[in-house]
């Protein structure tokens, strides 16, 4: 997928970012030494203490994740990437000034901070010139998302010219979803606006922009909600329309502002924070408790017939599918059992946890009554599937059942845990769980998953609502 190719063009951009950075702050101390500018100096006091490169490795990378100038090469023109990161550079070079003021080491040579500054500009923007050129002659050419445009009219056909002119930005305008015939484009026309999503799923299209008049938006209302049951982004134009409760944010596609009705509700400083802590913690994790893996394996084994590992379609951000990975806790058959046990509330939705289900194996109630049957789903966070917190990974046969306006919970990665574990887990019906989710979705904070995480410790220790 396009989105995640980028966000790991844009990740590595960030780290070269950084070592280019302490690499002209090494070189720019012997250059004081060498050129004849300014009062001379001895060795030693050029020579920076590694508490310096450290803070500039802090700073550099806080202010770059707060501006991002790495995601200004996907988004942005050339001009205003260079000025985003120019910008980036002097505000990183100016919160270290104060940093140096501040602290026993101010009597650092201004002419070398000067050096520092201007050789830290000029050598990123030779890194991003060159991350530029990659992504315009190989990323682009090979992974171009597949983009249809809602609506014709002065405002549908100027986008695809916009398009068009910005290859490096990967963005291919295949044709239009239109109630009126074009008057200057080259690109067909698949259908009326009403036929949106059979257009998306005929023609396996990646993004829909919505450029519809202001007397169509509870057109664009019903037919975004549609949207969200399938992998498609979901952008209009600024001024159309208002979704509050879908959290929306203005972005950019190929340099052009549009509001993303679908993008995900976690920033890239948020994204990449939370990647780092999921990676960390789960390599520990892994690590101790390999032992006790080990052990559980060679139980699960001796205590039925079947495979150790349960591998399960399940669906994740985005509602993108994916295989989910448990110790396995059930027969062999339960799968195709599970109408056996599967009962419907009052109003005729799907309840998937029953108490006393007859497919669970003697050691499959004790691990899932301590969700020992959960750590193999660590696997899923180092592939990035799943994260540690999260909206529940919910099953196809379930998402199938959804309402329109619970596809929001996919609007982050799918969790090991989440708000809706620690508040009822099975007690509460699957179908009623969706609110918990939204509320996660929609307050998702670094503090919150450390909440949430602090009390799943709680809940399993005590074995609440877990069958």
């Amino acid at each position: 997928m396009i989105e995640r190719i980028s966000r790991r063009l844009a990740n590595s951009v960030l780290f070269w970012d950084i070592v280019v950075t302490l690499l002209c702050l090494y070189l720019t101390a012997q250059l004081r030494l060498l050129l004849p500018f300014g009062r001379a100096l001895q060795d030693w006091q050029a020579q920076l203490p590694l508490i310096i490169y450290g803070a500039v490795a802090v700073i550099w990378l806080v202010v770059f994740l707060l501006l991002t100038p790495q995601r200004s090469l996907f988004t942005n023109s050339m001009v205003e990437a260079t000025g985003r990161l120019i910008g980036s550079v002097l505000l990183s070079g100016l919160v270290l000034a104060g940093m140096l003021y501040l602290s026993p080491f101010r009597q650092v040579s201004r002419l070398q901070f000067v050096y520092f500054l201007s050789a830290n500009i000029a050598a990123l923007m030779v890194v991003h010139f060159i991350a530029r050129w990659y992504i315009r002659s190989r990323v682009s050419h090979y992974q171009q998302r597949r983009i249809l445009i809602v609506g014709t009219g002065g405002l549908g056909e100027q986008l695809a010219h916009e398009f068009s002119q910005r290859p490096w930005a990967g963005a291919h305008v295949i044709g239009f979803a239109s109630d009126t015939p074009l008057s200057d484009s080259n690109l067909p026309v698949f259908g009326r606006v009403a036929e949106t999503v059979e257009i998306v799923q005929q023609q396996h299209v990646d993004e829909v922009v919505f450029a519809l008049p202001h007397d169509q938006q509870a057109l664009m209302v019903h037919l975004s909600l549609q949207l969200q049951r399938h992998p498609v982004m979901v952008h209009t134009v600024p001024g159309l329309i208002d979704l509050a409760f879908a959290r929306t944010s203005v972005g950019t596609l190929g340099g052009i502002p549009l509001i993303s009705l679908r993008e995900s509700t976690l920033s890239e400083s948020q994204r990449l924070f939370k990647r780092v802590f999921d990676v960390s913690v789960s390599l520990l994790l892994l690590l101790l408790l390999a032992p006790l893996m080990i052990v559980l394996a060679i139980w699960i084994k001796l205590d039925s017939a079947g495979p150790v590992f349960f591998v399960q379609d399940r669906v994740g951000e985005h509602g993108k599918p994916f295989k989910m990975i448990k110790f396995r806790t059930m027969y062999q058959d339960a799968d195709r059992r599970w109408r056996e046990v599967a009962q419907r509330d009052a109003t005729g939705r799907l309840l998937h946890k029953t108490p006393h289900d007859p497919r669970i194996t003697r050691i499959g109630q004790r691990l899932r009554r301590t969700s020992l049957d959960e750590l193999p789903q660590l696997f899923n966070v180092l592939r990035g599937e799943m994260s540690l917190v999260g909206p529940r990974p919910e099953m196809p046969y379930i998402v199938n059942e959804y309402e329109a306006w619970q596809w929001q919970r996919f609007r982050v990665p799918p969790g090991i845990t989440g708000w809706w574990q620690v508040n009822g887990r099975s007690d509460k019906p699957m179908h009623l769980h969706t609110e918990d989710d939204l509320y996660y979705v929609q307050n998702y904070s670094f503090w919150l998953d450390l909440m949430i995480l602090t009390k799943t410790i709680v809940v399993v220790w005590r074995g609440q609502g877990a069958y």
